[in-house]
């Protein structure tokens, strides 16, 4: 449980970094180089940067010693692009699992085409929601076209409900397309990320998943 607590804490700290550090500010590709901007003490070396869409990257960098992956807006101020609040922060076996689930995602989209071109109406609810790790989901709405990836949190005084926080990206399905045609230049730069091990992988039984932060962040409700 404490490796749970810690690696939830890491990446609120991880998300905090990467909103605060502008393009270009860490240029070492070496893992153990040392930078000694105070803003970027944390971050030892970006491994990947590319975007996906004007204003949206994919970024990978090195956090305390742990590879991070981040889906991010970036806004534009003096000249230099900065990393904002809106995105989604994975570990390499959260991104296993996300990618995991992109067919699926894929076939919610396709159907959601299909239903829109015969004029079904589901009452605009939700058509997928899949866990991916930690507090991250990915949401597929019928009201809209395009994938949702969004931390959520179970308020103390919310009778055991699930919600979405502020902390998130929406992807309208072209940017989907985008973002996924990244993913094999991630893995090229990042080899380490194309099979990386996930903590179930070491759970010996169902009482350790469910202590587990990373795969039940809000115990059996998370499953």
């Amino acid at each position: 449980m404490k490796i749970a607590t810690s690696l939830a804490r890491m990446e609120d700290e991880a998300s905090v970094e990467a909103s605060s550090v502008p393009i270009g500010t860490v240029t070492s590709t070496n893992p153990t180089a040392t930078v000694t901007s105070p803003s970027t003490a944390m971050i030892s070396s970006t491994k990947f940067d590319e975007a996906f869409y004007p204003g949206r990257r994919l970024t990978a960098t090195i956090f305390k010693g742990c590879l991070w992956v981040h889906v991010r807006e970036y806004n534009d101020l003096n000249g230099k692009s900065y990393p904002t609040k809106k995105g989604a922060s994975f570990t390499p076996g959260r991104l296993r699992v996300f990618r995991s689930m992109m067919d699926k995602i894929d076939t919610v989209l396709r159907q959601q085409e299909v239903n829109g071109s015969y004029g079904v109406d589901l009452g605009g609810g939700v058509m997928l929601k899949e866990h991916l790790g930690g507090g991250i989901y990915a949401t597929v709405c019928e009201a809209f076209h395009g994938v949702t990836l969004r931390r959520h949190w179970m308020p103390p005084d919310g009778n055991g409900s699930i919600v979405p926080t502020k902390n998130g990206i929406y992807l309208p399905a072209s940017q989907w397309e985008s973002l996924k045609a990244k993913m094999d230049a991630l893995l090229a730069a990042c080899p380490e990320l194309v099979n990386p091990g996930h903590c179930s992988d070491t759970h010996y039984n169902q009482m350790a998943m469910l202590e587990c932060r990373e795969c039940t962040p809000f115990g059996w409700l998370s499953l």
